[in-house]
């Protein structure tokens, strides 16, 4: 919202990752600008719809969710807007309709590529329920034509499946949900990336998805929901996947720490673990491997909500309308649209993640612990031997304090080029 774009904007000094943070368990989050009381709540989701269903306060949702999390019982609802399931401008009747038609489509998707890959296992995993009026048939007909005109590569479709089959067995065995032999919930979750992979070839899967779609089905207990769900997150993160995103999120926390705590960056240049490789778990899997699984819930949808990002974005679209406008006070000269386009291609090469402002602040809670490793063994015993201990309120706040503090650095960094003027470029 433009309020919090405001506050970020007045507290964006530069001051280093390394001021205050000596060990494991030491952070000083003093600098936090937001409490974690606020919380979606059975009353606060009520109010954030007009009289047709539409959800009108999504700004209001994503702060809520960021600083409180969401009440167990309302996550299943509101999940279905941070992923991409729902649209925030549509009615109640609208999702209703999208949510049946693409409940119908899943089942015609999922039917097909196991009539062409597993013709043995007797197709249909079975139906979901309908209420069978005409509309009903008539969608159901129209979704299994449509899956009949996808060209399956049954090559590269079976080997994704091949690894499927290995990865989900060993999926949060240990969580209740998930436990035990015959457990439906592990063939909803072979189905669904099973699913996912066949009918987008451009992605298809890799190890880490099934770790992503277990808290996904776990909250929607429903194999449609799910896929549905499942479908509009990875549309927003599937680059990370590539090899080329996940080495430019990387550079990007290079970059980060090498501003925030360079004699950190020094350190393990020093022991051959500088690129941060062993951040990449981290990053990919939205930590889910890193806390235990009723906080990784929380995190994930703290970084669903990309309320920090969305609002930092507009703050810091306000100080670039600052700067140009001062400019033009200084030098006389109207900067124009050309002023504005530099800026947001300035943006867009300088725009970090939430996640890479978490993996800071292990590095700062736990900077002792980085800083007396000796070689990349050393680095890879004491990142494991955080897994499922750090605490998840220290994390947040360590990071939320750093994200601060890079707000303050970047206020006083060179601004972005200023374009050429047209004389300039004739003169050149």
């Amino acid at each position: 919202s433009d309020g919090d774009a405001a506050s970020i904007a007045a507290a964006c000094a530069g001051i280093s990752l390394d001021d205050g943070a000596g060990g494991a368990g030491s952070a000083e989050t003093s600098e936090r600008m937001f409490s974690r009381s606020l919380k979606v709540t059975a009353d606060t989701w009520a109010s954030y719809f007009d009289q047709d269903g539409r959800l009108v306060r999504e700004s209001v949702l994503r702060k809520a969710v960021f600083m409180g999390g969401i009440e167990p019982s309302l996550r299943k609802d509101v999940w279905k807007y941070l992923l991409g399931y729902f649209d925030f401008k549509a009615t109640a009747l609208e999702r209703e309709i999208v949510r049946k038609q693409l409940r119908i489509e899943y089942q015609a998707l999922r039917d097909y590529w196991k009539e062409v890959l597993e013709p043995s296992a007797g197709g249909s995993s079975g139906d979901f329920e309908f209420d069978g009026d005409p509309q009903d048939v008539f969608m159901k007909i129209q979704a299994g034509l449509n899956a009949r005109r996808h060209n399956i590569n049954e090559s590269d479709a079976r080997g994704y499946i091949r690894v499927i089959k290995k990865d989900v067995p060993r999926t949060d065995r240990k969580e209740a949900y998930f436990a035990g032999e015959d457990n439906v919930h592990l063939t909803w979750l072979h189905d669904i990336l099973a699913t996912y992979a066949v009918y987008h070839p451009e992605t298809g899967y890799a190890q880490g998805m099934n770790d992503l779609l277990s808290m996904i089905l776990y909250i929607m207990d429903d194999e449609a929901d799910a896929y549905n769900c499942f479908c509009g997150y990875m549309q927003a993160i599937r680059q990370d996947f590539g090899a080329d995103g996940m080495v430019q999120q990387l550079q990007q926390l290079r970059e980060l720490l090498g501003k925030m705590d360079s004699e950190l960056l020094a350190h393990l240049d020093n022991i051959n673990s500088g690129d941060l490789v062993f951040c990449h778990r981290w990053l990919l899997l939205s930590f889910k491997r890193e806390f235990v699984f009723d906080d990784a819930l929380r995190l994930f949808e703290i970084l669903c909500s990309h309320h920090l990002e969305l609002s930092s974005i507009e703050a810091d679209r306000m100080r670039a309308f600052e700067r140009r406008k001062e400019k033009e006070r200084n030098d006389g000269e109207d900067m124009g649209v050309a002023g504005a386009d530099t800026d947001e291609k300035w943006r867009e090469e300088h725009q970090y993640k939430f996640g890479s402002f978490l993996c800071l602040a292990i590095f700062a809670v736990y900077r002792r612990s980085f800083m007396e490793c000796t070689d990349e063994a050393t680095l890879f015993l004491a990142t494991n031997a955080l897994v499922e201990k750090m605490d998840l309120d220290t994390i947040l706040g360590m990071a939320e304090s750093v994200f601060f503090r890079f707000c303050r650095q970047s206020v006083h960094a060179p601004a972005p080029p200023a374009p050429a003027t047209p004389a300039a470029e004739k003169n050149a």
